[in-house]
């Protein structure tokens, strides 16, 4: 069993409670974490306070989202679900007290704390760079107009998750939606390469020929085990549920992950490791992204295909941001609403589905 530790940002109690509040948003702790929950409660009964406010503080999130949109006053009924969409009074729900509680926790820049993980900052207003946007955008066409075509798609739709692709050595792979993936097999060996998005792969063994998954720049080398590898916006990631995974780049092999570890790059191309509970490896099957630490850039690439078309471009300007919590497949729009309002972003439209995310 991994040893669990805080987040190296929980320094009080508060922060703690915190932490908690998002862990239990997810489909359940893990047998180590339900461990550390229950001694952090028994330790003082103002624990169990915290925790209800911030509970409720990190639930007020999609709430203080989804009013913006379903009671905005000069809001395009279409928009909200047709023209017979009911509106709620703003007075039903207390905004102010809302954003207070968000503040509180410096989701929205204004106040000292925040959920552990979240790093927003009080930053100057900074203009987007309308050339660099421009570029990047003609650059998107390029690439879809020259990438390779996939093998296994998966459809833009939350009923993705739950099909199975069965693959001619026996393994079994689900892809989230919006997902490509080639396949390549041959007597001498097994090959897939995640173009797009993310899977969960039950590897059938087969030690003469081992699976390698490619996902980026970076390999994942498996004989027979379980494990998630995704590359979404350019961020690989590999996660192991069950057996050893050889991990590599181009030029060398990087390590050996086991059961409950994790490798990644960062935002500069950097190789991290760590723990990950297996209990929420691939969450994604069960219907919620589980984010943690993650670069707002990726899990903004997750929720794309499941928003009709629309693909996100993060300001180049704007400084990094990451974010850790637990979001609803079934609800990708209140998704973008929420981080949108936790992170004070605006988003521009472009021709041909393309938002663009600066800081407002």
């Amino acid at each position: 069993m991994t040893e669990f530790r805080y987040p190296t940002d929980c320094t009080c109690d508060e922060d703690i409670a915190d932490f908690w509040a998002i862990r239990l948003d997810g489909d359940g702790l893990g047998q180590n974490e339900q461990l550390a929950f229950d001694q952090w409660q028994a330790v003082s009964p103002n624990n169990a306070a915290l925790l209800a406010h911030a509970r409720q503080t990190w639930h007020s999130m999609e709430i203080v989202a989804a009013d913006r949109r379903t009671q905005a006053p000069d809001a395009n009924p279409a928009s909200l679900g047709g023209s017979n969409t009911p509106r709620r009074p703003l007075t039903e729900t207390d905004l102010a007290g809302i954003r207070d509680d968000l503040e509180r926790l410096g989701a929205l820049g204004g106040g000292p704390g925040r959920f552990p993980g979240m790093r927003p900052k009080n930053r100057r207003f900074r203009p987007m760079l309308a050339l660099a946007t421009c570029m990047l955008i003609v650059g998107l066409f390029v690439l879809g107009a020259v990438r390779p075509d996939p093998d296994l798609v998966a459809e833009n739709s939350i009923s993705a998750i739950s099909q199975i692709h069965d693959l001619s050595d026996g393994s079994e792979i689900w892809m989230e939606p919006g997902t490509r993936v080639n396949i390549d097999y041959s007597p001498e060996f097994r090959h897939i390469a995640v173009l797009q998005g993310g899977i969960y792969i039950k590897v059938a063994k087969d030690a003469a020929r081992p699976l390698r998954v490619r996902v980026g720049d970076l390999t994942a080398q498996a004989v027979g085990t379980e494990f998630a590898a995704s590359n979404w916006a350019g961020h690989p990631r590999v996660e192991v549920r069950e057996g050893v995974v050889d991990l590599a780049n181009r030029d060398a092999r990087l390590a050996r992950l086991s059961a409950g570890q994790t490798a990644w790059q960062g935002l500069q191309g950097d190789m991290r490791y760590g723990a990950y509970d297996i209990d929420r490896l691939a969450a994604w099957r069960n219907g919620r992204w589980i984010a943690q630490d993650m670069p707002l850039e990726e899990l903004l690439a997750k929720i794309a295909p499941l928003m009709d078309g629309e693909s996100y471009v993060l300001d180049p300007l704007m400084d990094d941001i990451y974010v850790t919590g637990s979001f609803d497949l079934a609800k990708p729009q209140s998704a973008i609403a929420a981080l949108l309002a936790a992170y004070g972003l605006t988003k521009h439209s472009f021709p041909g589905g393309f938002e663009i995310i600066s800081k407002k």
